[in-house]
C-alpha cells in the first residue's frame, strides 16, 4: 500500500525508529520534532502498531464534508451558462439561491 507523507511527517519516522532501537529517549526526541513527550508517546504508540502509515494524516484522501456533489455542481454551472449569462458572480449566485433554491458559493461558480 503506497501512503503518501507530507516532509514533516518524513521527517518523524527516523526519530521514531531511533527511540524503538534505543538510541535517543523520548524527551530527546520531543525536543529534536519540537513536541511534547506526550505527543511522542501517542506517536510511538502508532508507530508501534500500525507502522509507518501510521504518521500520515488520517484524513488524507478522503473527500471534505462540505463539498458539492458534482452533479448538482454541474447542474449549476450549466444554469449559469444558459440563464445568467453576463450576470456577475453576485447577481447569478443571488439568482440560483431564490429563484432555483440551489445554495452553492460564489467561489464555486467562479471555476
Amino acid at each position: 500500500m503506497l501512503v503518501s507523507m507530507s516532509d514533516k511527517e518524513l521527517k518523524q519516522l527516523p526519530v521514531l525508529q531511533e527511540i524503538c532501537d534505543q538510541r535517543i529517549t523520548q524527551s530527546q526526541a520531543a525536543q529534536l520534532l519540537h513536541l511534547s513527550e506526550r505527543q511522542i508517546r501517542r506517536l510511538l504508540q502508532k508507530y508501534k502498531a500500525q507502522g509507518p502509515a501510521a504518521l500520515a494524516h488520517a484524513a488524507r484522501g478522503q473527500t471534505s464534508n462540505s463539498k458539492i456533489p458534482e452533479e448538482i455542481r454541474l447542474k449549476c454551472l450549466n444554469l449559469v451558462a444558459e440563464q445568467f449569462h453576463g450576470f456577475g458572480l453576485t447577481l447569478a449566485h443571488e439568482k440560483l439561491t431564490t429563484i432555483h433554491k440551489f445554495d452553492i458559493s460564489v467561489e464555486t461558480l467562479r471555476s
